[in-house]
C-alpha cells in the first residue's frame, strides 16, 4: 500500500458527497506552509477535512514532529489514514496519539479481485474527528480556488 493508492481508495469512497482534492498546499500568511495528503469538503459544507495518511510507523512517529501541524484555519476536521495491519500492530500507540491530538481515524485494507490484483478500499472511519470550533469558513472564492486545484490535481495524474 502506498499513499496514492490510499488517496485514490478515499477519493472513490467520499467523491459522491464531496470535493476531494490530493496534495495540496495549505498556505496561511506569516506561517509555514505544509502539504496536506488530501482535503475535502461537501457540496453544502464551508469547512475543510483534511487526512494525512500514514504508511508506517516511522512516518506517523515524525508526523507529530513536525514545525507545522495541520493548523490550517478552514480544516475543521483532521483524520489519519492508515493501513488495518499497521493499526493491528501498533494499536495502543496509533489510539493514544489520535486522542491527543483531538484527530480521527480511517482505516484502509486492501483485497484481491478475480484477477489477482490487489485494491485499496475504505474499511471503516474508526474514529470520528472531533471538530475544531475554531475553524473558519471558506468563503465562495475559496471554494472556487479548491475546485480548480482539484481538477488541475486528478486530470494531471491520468
Amino acid at each position: 500500500m502506498d499513499e496514492r493508492r490510499i488517496q485514490k481508495a478515499l477519493g472513490k469512497h467520499l467523491y459522491l458527497q464531496n470535493v476531494c482534492i490530493p496534495n495540496v498546499l495549505m498556505y496561511q500568511r506569516g506561517k509555514h506552509e505544509y502539504e496536506a495528503d488530501l482535503i475535502y469538503f461537501g457540496r453544502k459544507s464551508n469547512y475543510l477535512t483534511e487526512v494525512e495518511i500514514k504508511i508506517s510507523i516511522q512516518d506517523f512517529r515524525a508526523d507529530l514532529k513536525k514545525a507545522t501541524y495541520h493548523d490550517h484555519p478552514n480544516v475543521r476536521n483532521f483524520y489519519y489514514a492508515v493501513p488495518f495491519y499497521l493499526y493491528e500492530k501498533h494499536k495502543e500507540e496509533i489510539e493514544e496519539t489520535i486522542t491527543l491530538c483531538k484527530a480521527g481515524l480511517i482505516l484502509i485494507d486492501e483485497r484481491m479481485d478475480n484477477n489477482g490484483i490487489s485494491h485499496c478500499f475504505v474499511k471503516s472511519f474508526h474514529k470520528k474527528a472531533k471538530p475544531r470550533k475554531n475553524a473558519v469558513e471558506l468563503t465562495e472564492k475559496e471554494k472556487n480556488n479548491y475546485l480548480r486545484i482539484g481538477c488541475m490535481k486528478w486530470v494531471g495524474r491520468y
